[in-house]
């Protein structure tokens, strides 16, 4: 049975890290924003009532025939909207990443109350694992979800000539202790997938 070894990295660091001989695993809890919770949080009380009395009001027969394709629509809008703000919230609450690095992979995982999807990338197709937070673009999609803490990150590597990002509300200094992690357990690993990209 291996034996595990869980260890913080600097005092005021919320990345924690576990190691064991065939991997390395981080977890980067969330930096909450009450700000951000509350808000989401009554917005979606009035979310909820709207979701209750629109389709009320159609088994009701209280919706004109002229607009009823234009009720729907708004309503497939805000039902979609709704379910991102309630993910959003939910990910404030109790989100986390779990980041785990092992002979040939890099895993990441968005957790939400033990839910969540893995991303898996291959070690040997990984280049230029940094500490690099993200410069504000408000034409690019994954900037305008960090806003809400559901995109983007303070770490960034390149993959299939494409940037991805972890490390969600990690501070310079928090980034840059965790990927010196990763890149000591990656050139650790097995070397036949080749060593960190610098």
């Amino acid at each position: 049975m291996y034996r595990r070894m869980t260890k913080p990295l600097p005092p005021d660091s919320r990345v924690s890290i576990t190691e064991t001989p065939v991997s390395l695993r981080l977890v980067i809890p969330y930096s909450r924003s009450w700000f951000v919770i509350g808000f989401l949080g009554f917005w979606l009380c009035a979310w909820a009532v709207a979701e209750i009395l629109i389709p009320l009001r159609f088994l009701e027969g209280e919706v004109p025939s002229g607009e009823w394709s234009l009720m729907v629509g708004w309503f497939v809008v805000w039902t979609v909207a709704g379910v991102l703000a309630l993910y959003a919230w939910l990910w404030q609450v109790m989100g986390k990443e779990i980041v785990t690095v092992q002979s040939g992979s890099l895993t990441l995982r968005r957790d939400v109350g033990g839910f969540g999807f893995d991303k898996v990338y291959g070690l040997d197709q990984v280049h230029e694992l940094r500490a690099e937070p993200a410069l504000f673009d408000p034409m690019d999609l994954s900037m305008a979800l960090q806003l809400w803490g559901i995109g983007g990150g303070a770490i960034a590597f390149d993959y299939e000539g494409k940037t991805r990002r972890f490390g969600i509300g990690l501070d310079e200094t928090e980034a840059k202790q965790a990927v010196t992690a990763i890149k000591k357990r990656w050139r650790a690993a097995d070397r036949s997938h080749g060593p960190a990209r610098e």
